[in-house]
């Protein structure tokens, strides 16, 4: 009887749950630091998730996504002694790998609002600068991908909402956050240069596994 009871203690106290599921959305990026004349310009991002929640306050998440960031260049440049407007757009592709350490605001129900905050670390695949005109001459797009360092490190900030979804143990997810690049991301030494995006996203979440009762429930 008291291995039993033991047993069921230790099972209603383990109170994991896991959940999966897709996250698509759209990221608001551009450069700072040694970079004038930048704008932000919206991309692409889309890619799954894997969360962590316990049924008190706490959880964990990891994301693998395919996202674009980059920059709108807008300014007046001296050009031979005149004042020549130069418009580009810098666009740059990477895998994402941001990790979320989440707090949840409540301990249970159909809706648990959570905020967050973690690392998130960025793989390069691509950097591409779209046409321009300087001086009436067309200049074509060019691969720039070598003129930037192949991973860039960052912090991330936000939240996120979820509501109930149309089956048992599924969600829709509500993510928005705000990545700052604290990794230089040019390989130009005569430049520090790095990136701001604000990103949001709709996520849909299966749960797998077994879900354990809350203590904390009444």
């Amino acid at each position: 009887m008291l291995a039993l009871l033991f047993t069921g203690l230790s099972v209603a106290t383990a109170q994991q749950r896991f959940s999966v599921g897709p996250r698509v959305g759209a990221n608001l990026s551009t450069f700072n630091g040694d970079a004038e004349g930048y704008k932000y310009r919206p991309g692409f991002t889309a890619g799954a998730f894997l969360m962590y929640s316990s049924l008190n306050h706490f959880g964990i998440s990891v994301d693998a996504l395919y996202s674009q960031m980059g920059a709108k260049y807008s300014n007046l440049e001296t050009i031979f002694a005149s004042q020549q407007q130069v418009d580009f757009r810098q666009q740059m592709t990477y895998i994402e790998v941001p990790v979320a350490l989440r707090y949840f605001l409540t301990t249970g129900g159909n809706f648990r609002p959570n905020v967050f905050v973690g690392p998130s670390v960025a793989f390069l695949l691509k950097g591409e600068r779209s046409p321009l005109e300087r001086l009436g001459i067309q200049i074509p797009a060019l691969d720039n991908t070598s003129s930037f360092r192949k991973v860039d490190l960052g912090l991330i900030a936000g939240f996120q909402l979820n509501f109930p979804g149309f089956g048992e143990r599924q969600r829709f997810l509500i993510d928005g956050r705000y990545r700052y690049g604290v990794s230089d991301i040019t390989i130009d030494n005569n430049a520090r240069i790095n990136r701001s995006t604000f990103t949001l996203t709709l996520g849909y979440g299966f749960g797998v596994g077994p879900e354990y009762r809350s203590r904390y429930r009444k």
